[in-house]
């Protein structure tokens, strides 16, 4: 089912990213782990896709999805706990001025190796929008019956089609 998932967004994705307003990329992130999930995990590694839609000129829609790992620290009795998480996010993002956006997603993230199952996400973000690449800063976070793993991310994105 992730995969079907994964592979659906991509192909969507790619489709969309024909049409003159609408842009594609593909770039990295490295996650911090805070509150609770810094006690288990140090840092986490990963990649994102992207396609994002002009609604108007300063409004537009975004979907993400992509793949985080996060690497365990070394814990007593239960040795390191290492597990990624796989987004499938949709939101909208605001440009109060040409080259900076505050957006926010919302959907759901399928974790991976020593976690299971998955939980509602949400991602509130601001970054910067250049012509070819984008810089952005978030607070990422996935909930499962009322326990949170959050982590800050700072991403990389390079555009790779669109306008």
């Amino acid at each position: 089912m992730k995969k079907i998932l994964l592979v659906a967004a991509c192909v969507t994705l790619g489709f969309l990213s024909s049409k003159a307003q609408f842009t594609f990329g593909a770039g990295v992130n490295v996650a911090l782990p805070v509150g609770d999930a810094s006690d288990f995990t140090s840092f986490g590694l990963g990649a994102e896709l992207q396609g994002e839609y002009k609604f108007a000129e300063k409004v537009s829609g975004i979907g993400t999805t992509g793949y985080t790992h996060f690497f365990g620290k070394d814990r007593p009795v239960v040795g390191k706990f290492n597990y990624g998480a796989i987004p499938v996010l949709a939101g909208a993002r605001v440009y109060p001025t040409e080259f900076l956006y505050v957006g926010a997603q919302a959907g759901y993230s399928f974790y991976t190796g020593d976690a299971s199952e998955g939980g509602f996400t949400y991602k509130p973000q601001v970054g910067y929008d250049g012509q070819s690449f984008q810089l952005g800063l978030s607070y990422n976070a996935i909930t499962r019956n009322s326990a949170t793993n959050g982590w800050l991310a700072i991403s990389g994105i390079i555009k790779l089609g669109g306008k």
